[in-house]
């Protein structure tokens, strides 16, 4: 019986408290961007500048550039201390009102960590000593996470992403976990990384309940679909991107029309052109639609338990998934400029899977606009086209033209097999 109840909406907007607001997530909600994670995208990632929104103080582990972290489909390097001139590698700031601290802040309430699965929030923890040579994201997540008790020697809590953020009794909580192990499995070309539909649920059930346990109102996202980003691109798109003719992709490289293009052969394969000399390419290069198709299953496996999850704890969920659906599809209108999820399109950085301030800014206005609908709320949204003019992501454009023609192609021969 009162499990069917429904409040009105006058008491859900007495029911939200934005004093702690804690995000949980990877590196999206991180703000990781163009392969590292740094001040430059976590200062406006969408849960900042929801929080800017909101009123709402929102102190993150500001890492100052170049950053630091893992990215996905490049050569990771080992942990290094920093050298002079670099005095430091976190930064204490308080987004609202703005605020640089002296020393480490007691707390943080984005305990998002780059790279971490489902599994991650709920059993990594920090790890000494602080600097893990050869172990990148553990290093990471000791600076996300360590501090300050990483500073002490005596026996201090260090905590899991959950625990964490149980520790800060969040009024507030958003979870966007699940969109790492997607990318992973589109990157190496492999669906098994995508867990089982059960496991994951358990894990995240586990994770609703410990954030609910104590009366937090929860958002949770959807996973994206990795075939939406601007990793992977169609074939024959691939070569309108190079501006190319398609038969150059097509017969060079041994593709058909249905296979994709990753974001690491559009590089190379431009490198080639300008050399005039085509070689094979390394495996992962691309990806067979077939395998595409088993991701994006696997992905909507995922999202059905989120939706049941959610339900089941009393959650609100925001279908991030559709959103970059839509990007790919349809595009967002920002300025005079149609914001699209092709390579840059605009709204991707130039990793190809995490967005560029813009596109921060379009999640956050569009998460701001579920609570505003949900609770009854009138946060104010973000101006666009305000942000996209300092966004250097929103101002990269592909060649206007095609660049090479039949006569500068004559090199163009068979360069590799089919592929399987």
């Amino acid at each position: 019986m009162l499990a069917a109840l429904t409040l009105a909406p006058g008491l859900l907007a007495q029911r939200l408290d934005v004093t702690n607001f804690i995000v949980l997530g990877e590196g999206l909600a991180a703000g990781q961007s163009n392969y590292t994670l740094s001040e430059v995208g976590q200062r406006q990632n969408f849960p900042a500048l929801m929080a800017r929104q909101m009123g709402a103080l929102f102190p993150q582990p500001i890492l100052l550039a170049p950053g630091a972290g893992d990215a996905l489909a490049v050569q990771a390097l080992p942990a290094r201390i920093p050298a002079y001139p670099a005095g430091s590698v976190r930064e204490f700031v308080q987004v609202n009102p703005p605020k640089r601290d002296e020393g480490p802040s007691l707390f943080i309430f984005n305990v998002s960590v780059p790279n971490h699965r489902l599994e991650h929030a709920l059993s990594r923890r920090p790890v000494f000593p602080l600097i893990h040579e050869n172990h990148t994201q553990q290093t990471l997540l000791n600076l996300l996470l360590g501090f300050p008790n990483m500073l002490f020697d005596a026996d201090v809590p260090l905590w899991t992403q959950v625990e964490y953020a149980e520790a800060m009794n969040p009024t507030l909580a958003l979870v966007e976990l699940g969109y790492y192990e997607a990318l992973e499995a589109a990157v190496s070309g492999d669906p098994s990384r995508i867990p089982e539909p059960a496991a994951f649920r358990a894990n995240y059930n586990q994770v609703l309940q410990r954030l609910r346990r104590n009366f937090s109102e929860v958002v949770v996202t959807t996973i994206p679909d990795p075939m939406d980003t601007a990793y992977w691109t169609p074939a024959v798109e691939a070569a309108n991107f190079l501006r190319t003719p398609p038969y150059v992709v097509l017969l060079g490289y041994g593709v058909t029309v249905e296979d994709f293009v990753s974001r690491n052969a559009l590089y190379e394969i431009g490198n080639q052109l300008i050399r005039r000399k085509l070689e094979p390419l390394p495996a992962g290069s691309f990806l067979r639609p077939a395998v595409a198709a088993q991701i994006r299953q696997r992905v909507r496996a995922l999202n059905t338990e989120i939706t049941a999850a959610a339900r089941d704890a009393g959650a609100q969920v925001y279908d991030l998934a559709a959103l970059f659906a839509r990007v790919k599809t349809q595009g967002v209108q920002v300025g005079a400029r149609r914001v699209t999820g092709e390579y840059l399109g605009g709204f991707y950085s130039l990793d190809g899977f995490y967005p560029g301030i813009t596109g921060h800014a379009i999640i956050a206005n569009e998460i701001l606009a579920l609570l505003n609908r949900t609770y009854s709320r009138s946060f104010p949204l973000l101006n666009l086209a305000q942000i996209a003019a300092q966004d250097a992501v929103f101002q990269d454009r592909q060649a206007p033209a095609l660049f090479y023609t039949e006569a500068d192609l004559d090199f163009v021969r068979p360069v590799q097999e089919p592929i399987e």
